[in-house]
């Protein structure tokens, strides 16, 4: 039964941004700017299956003649590790079709910079008024591409089915866009990496959307909270089918191609998944321009009086022995033993999160898989009480606000 409330350092392993392309002679620059270009970054080999149908998806939503004078760009990775495409879906005369504009070799290993070449390609092959950032990927939230565990947790989750090595091994069958085998330097980068890429492009997006997982994570939007208006993600794994974009589309394409619909963004994708699934529809609409308000009253529940509490009993979003991502506001409910700090945090953490909606339950493929219930949710995450990644942790933007 679907329950609605009103209201990435992540590794997004996204195949992408590369140096030395190899472009068409395109002249971008010289155009008179549309109103808005959607970037779609589908990177990641082992969902290629899954991006072919939201490509088509994508396509069916166009033919709708929704479009406008807006620009939809996609970069693509298939299933060549080494380098990705530059596409532009078109929409004329009842037809929509594919149009490639460029290639991107792959460096060896990804930078800001790489990144943010790519970036600014799409931007000159697609000026705009405005610009969106839309990732499908996978995602392990803020969690940095080399983050090393604690040796004594390593030890540990080897009881949770989970090899020494590494923290990330899926057991579950059915498919999320998990880390998995993507790992490759090539086609994955950290959260700041993003962020320094978007810096360095000098546009600030008007949503980043995470086709990815656990990317409703407090820690990854506070480091993002400068380069996008509002982030759009889940506090769990998306299912590999991830966004319905034959519903999600138009609401990124509201009058002609002039505005979107966030919110109604967020309501498709929970509609999709209790229509077709009946879990895993968990989806956050964050203010970014509430973030560092958020972050000072997290500093002042840090500082504040503490009480103990039990790991085990706060709500957690993934399969393993030892969580790492758990909800914000439950977290915070539990360890703050200052009444008024706890209502001036909730407060300030509904101001945050503008939008949420859930299911009652979602999956994880990771460590014990399965269905896991849903009983408090803010629609955001945090490894704040985590045991694993700790050092890692403590270099966050985020710890370094909060303490």
């Amino acid at each position: 039964m679907k329950r609605v409330f009103k209201h990435l350092t992540l590794i997004v392993c996204v195949a992408s941004l590369l140096l030395n392309s190899s472009c068409n002679n395109h002249k971008g620059e010289d155009e008179k700017p549309h109103t808005q270009t959607l970037i779609f970054y589908f990177a990641g080999t082992s969902l290629t299956f899954y991006y072919y149908k939201n490509i088509s998806a994508l396509k069916d939503a166009l033919r709708g003649d929704i479009k406008g004078d807006s620009r939809v760009m996609l970069f693509f990775q298939q299933s060549e590790k080494n380098s990705g495409e530059i596409i532009e879906l078109t929409y004329e005369n009842g037809l929509c079709e594919e149009k490639k504009l460029a290639t991107h070799q792959l460096p060896e290993r990804m930078d800001a910079d790489g990144l943010s070449h790519i970036l600014k390609d799409i931007m000159r092959l697609a000026p705009a008024d405005s610009y969106s950032l839309i990732i499908g990927s996978h995602g392990t939230g803020w969690v940095p591409i080399d983050g090393q565990m604690d040796g004594a947790v390593q030890s540990a989750t080897l009881d949770a089915h989970t090899a020494p090595a590494t923290y990330w091994q899926r057991t579950g069958e059915e498919m999320t866009r998990y880390l998995g085998e993507d790992t490759n330097p090539q086609n994955a980068f950290d959260i700041p990496t993003l962020s320094q890429a978007i810096t360095k492009t000098g546009v600030k997006m008007e949503y980043i959307l995470f086709d990815a997982c656990f990317m409703a994570n407090v820690e990854s939007a506070y480091e993002l909270r400068n380069n996008t208006k509002y982030i759009v993600g889940s506090v769990c794994e998306i299912m590999g089918s991830g966004f319905p974009y034959t519903t999600v589309l138009p609401c990124m394409l509201t009058n002609r191609g002039t505005g979107y619909d966030l919110d109604g963004v967020c309501r498709a994708f929970n509609t999709f998944y209790d229509d077709n699934y009946g879990y895993s529809g968990s989806i956050s609409l964050i203010d970014c321009s509430q973030l560092e308000t958020l972050a000072a009253e997290m500093k002042r529940v840090n500082m504040g009086a503490q009480r103990e509490y039990n790991i085990d009993d706060l709500q957690f979003y993934e399969g393993q022995l030892r969580h790492i991502f758990f909800d914000l506001g439950d977290y915070v409910d539990a360890v703050c033993d200052n009444a008024q700090l706890k209502t001036s945090f909730q407060q300030q953490l509904d101001r945050t999160v503008v939008k949420k909606y859930t299911l009652d339950k979602y999956y994880s493929a990771y460590g014990v898989s399965g269905k896991y219930e849903i009983t408090s949710y803010s629609g955001l995450n945090t490894s704040a009480p985590a045991t694993v990644y700790v050092n890692d942790y403590k270099q966050t933007s985020w710890y370094k606000a909060t303490h």
